[in-house]
């Protein structure tokens, strides 16, 4: 789970081509095209030398943070969840479902389906050990075809209801990037223009057994993942949308959810031992966000996110344990030409310097100065993180001093 909201990130993905569209960045005060192809163009052998601390936003439970106060100091989950989300109390919450938006193409194939149930009610049972590929019919239907035999069996209207057994899989890849995958629950299949979109309706105890192995390694002390499950639990409560056709996607975007193949004993355990407990304050389902490695220290939700409004309980903490983290310190070298492909339509013209010029409480760097050799403009520096590549926004540009200004 990566960011507090995930409107763009769903644009994006579920548009058709699933590029993003990239906006002009507007140009600082230009610079003559000779002086700065004599002056300004740096050296073939000039590289951007970039140091960091941590991986991800850094707000909320640390993932690398909580392992070690589990394995070190022996503390459980509810000491870690109050650490990460002071004045937060853990409550029972009653048992619900989540709805995961999987896919979206011409076509779904599913297999290990036994039944499906249409928008008018029609029930049809499926050949067992079939595979049915989905396509559209009409503006609002779907035809159902035998995948071994080619041949149309049946005509649904949408949105269609699939069952199995135990679970329900679904061929090719999945917006979690995985392939070929089993999922509990019901698979929705749903027109969406000329494309079908797979939505899995699924008990959100079981949701989880596909989230907490997919966002913490398994072997990791119980107590860090019943802290994750519990964190997990909360966010996904924070994103139900019944008005909508669907909660959440299954990336990083929200919650990585991969399904039956994903699940592991000791996880599935740390979803039991919690459930149904959530984390609320001032009588509202707490915003649980987590990564990976705080570098040290975590942020305040107004620093990680800059424009959000601050919450008592997602303010800044230390995070001594970090340490143990392989991105707890980090860095990265870049080459002038790698770098300029990178930062693309952000850059006017060749590339001078970049440059921190605004920083937040605990280090992280809010807004970089990117200079061309025709101008410069001041970006978030979210945007050069996602550019570069970076494990995250708390980090220092060393730009190699062979590097001429121009200035």
């Amino acid at each position: 789970m990566r960011r507090p909201a995930e409107a763009g990130r769903v644009g994006r993905i579920l548009r058709a081509g699933g590029a993003a569209r990239r906006r002009p960045v507007a140009a600082g005060v230009a610079v003559p095209a000779l002086a700065a192809a004599l002056l300004c163009a740096p050296p073939a052998g000039a590289e951007l030398r970039i140091a960091g601390h941590g991986f991800g936003h850094g707000v909320g439970l640390a993932q690398w943070g909580a392992y070690g106060f589990a394995r070190e100091q022996g503390r459980d989950h509810r000491w870690i969840l109050r650490h990460y989300y002071p004045g937060t109390t853990l409550q029972r919450v009653p048992g619900r479902r989540i709805r995961v938006v999987l896919k979206r193409a011409g076509s779904a194939k599913v297999c290990s389906a036994v039944r499906v149930r249409d928008a008018h009610g029609r029930a049809v049972r499926l050949l067992p050990g079939r595979g049915y590929r989905a396509v559209p019919w009409r503006a609002d239907g779907l035809s159902f075809i035998d995948a071994t035999t080619g041949r149309r069996r049946y005509r649904l209207y949408a949105p269609v209801r699939v069952t199995g057994g135990a679970s329900t899989c679904l061929r090719g890849r999945a917006f979690n990037e995985r392939s070929n995958r089993s999922y509990r629950g019901v698979l929705e299949l749903r027109r969406d223009g000329a494309d079908v979109l797979v939505v899995n309706d699924v008990a959100l105890r079981h949701y989880l057994y596909g989230v907490v192995p997919a966002e913490m390694p398994a072997s990791w002390p119980a107590a860090a993942l019943r802290a994750q499950a519990v964190a997990a639990r909360s966010y996904a409560l924070g994103s139900l949308r019944p008005g909508a056709p669907w909660d959440v996607l299954p990336d990083q975007s929200a919650q990585v959810y991969g399904g039956v193949e994903e699940e592991q004993p000791r996880t599935q355990a740390a979803v039991r031992a919690t459930d149904p407990l959530a984390l609320f304050y001032g009588g509202a389902v707490a915003v649980t966000y987590f990564s990976s490695s705080s570098g040290g220290r975590t942020a305040a939700v107004e620093e990680g996110f800059p424009g959000s409004e601050p919450l008592p309980y997602l303010r800044s903490v230390p995070d001594p344990f970090d340490r143990l983290s392989p991105h707890h310190d980090w860095s990265v070298r870049l080459t002038d030409r790698a770098a300029r492909r990178r930062l693309g339509d952000m850059l006017d013209g060749g590339l001078v310097s970049l440059r921190v010029v605004a920083r937040g409480p605990t280090g992280r760097a809010l807004r970089v100065r990117v200079t061309g050799t025709e101008g410069a403009d001041d970006v978030p520096a979210a945007t050069i993180q996602a550019r570069l590549g970076l494990r995250s926004a708390w980090f220092t540009v060393k730009e190699n001093p062979r590097r001429p200004t121009g200035r």
